[in-house]
């Protein structure tokens, strides 16, 4: 048998029906064919033998736009296999997100920030503590999805006085952490959200993380695991790490439930903000020995006449920005962790660069 027979058998055998829409030049079908549209120049083996494969057995990428799986020789798949090999597994896990929320595929704390729209960021989680037994819950952290059971966070949003197993034993009379996926606003049922609560089994705060006397913290980053794996929806979707550091962004983006002002109150609603990421001479001038431009990284509104910033409660949250090839993804680039003064310019907050830590993320997450 030839090698397109044998491509041609496989595909009409694995060949099914998918609600998932894929774009062109994506590869699909485990790797096995790339999306192209149906025509006799694109893809003519199925083209040519649609008589053959019969039209309920072509698998479509985009069936409303004649878009399908083509079948790869099986020199380009061992090709393309080789290629994937070469990925990290965060950033393979990162191109299945993106098939989550068909929604987007077709387009591309908070100060000064403006309400997020239910889906619009599909990766926030609100983390916060609830008394022994009781059902009510204070949120003072956000986080970051970036697998259906584990979320990115700030280190110092798990500081406690109690032991970290007495803290995850749900026996043991001690405040408990609580994790919420897919929220908006936490004060309403009637806004477009679609709430997952969790509680945490584990988590692992970065081993080199220290706080200084001046309020300052380090490698302040840490990894929590939920007791499930959350429920993937066009609410409930993860974010990508980086595979890079990022430096070439300026234009950044942070969400957050975290205070609109200075010793003012939280929003129950989701607020996002863009800010301006400042250069490492900027943040060591404004912020002092405070920063350690290596592993971390501040940002600001850029401008005395705009006030954007994070602030307390926003703790923990990502600074991202848009991924480069998946449009329903984004990068988390930072970590919210510490400021000095919420919405002043000349003090701009500090971020954890997420890119340093992924080889200790993904050893946790994606490890044995």
């Amino acid at each position: 048998m030839n090698a397109f027979c044998k491509i041609l058998s496989i595909f009409i055998i694995s060949a099914t029906s998918s609600s998932i829409i894929w774009v062109l030049g994506e590869f699909c079908d485990n790797g096995t064919g790339e999306c192209k549209e149906l025509t006799s120049t694109n893809c003519p083996d199925i083209f040519h033998n649609l008589h053959l494969i019969g039209p309920n057995n072509v698998k479509y990428c985009n069936e409303l736009e004649y878009i399908v799986c083509c079948p790869l020789t099986l020199n380009d798949q061992k090709t393309q296999r080789e290629t994937l090999d070469t990925r990290k597994l965060y950033e393979k896990a990162c191109r299945g997100y993106n098939d989550v929320r068909s929604s987007c595929r077709s387009t591309p704390l908070i100060l000064g920030g403006t309400k997020a729209k239910g889906r619009e960021f599909p990766f926030m989680a609100l983390l916060g503590e609830r008394q022994f037994r009781s059902s009510s819950v204070n949120w003072n952290c956000g986080g970051t999805l970036i697998h259906p059971k584990f979320v990115l966070t700030a280190a110092h949003c798990l500081e406690t006085a109690e032991f970290k197993e007495q803290r995850l034993d749900p026996n043991y009379d001690s405040p408990k952490f609580a994790v919420r996926l897919g929220e908006l606003d936490y004060n309403s049922t009637m806004d477009d959200a679609q709430p997952q609560d969790f509680r945490l089994v584990n988590y692992v705060l970065h081993p080199a993380y220290e706080e200084g006397e001046d309020g300052s913290r380090y490698s302040d980053i840490a990894v929590m695991e939920l007791d499930r794996k959350a429920t993937l929806t066009e609410y409930v979707a993860p974010a990508c790490l980086p595979p890079s550091s990022g430096n070439e962004h300026f234009d950044l983006i942070a969400a957050g439930w975290g205070y609109t002002k200075d010793a003012g109150n939280k929003s129950s609603h989701l607020l996002s903000v863009g800010l301006q990421r400042y250069g490492n001479d900027v943040c060591v001038e404004r912020i002092g020995s405070r920063i350690d431009p290596r592993t971390q990284f501040c940002a600001g509104s850029g401008s005395s006449s705009t006030i954007a910033d994070t602030c307390n409660g926003d703790s923990g949250g990502p600074i991202f920005v848009q991924h480069p090839a998946y449009n329903c993804l984004k990068q988390v680039i930072g970590i919210t962790s510490y400021g000095a003064i919420c919405g002043n310019y000349k003090f701009p907050s500090v971020y954890t660069k997420v890119h340093l830590y992924t080889d200790w993320i993904e050893n946790i997450v994606w490890g044995e």
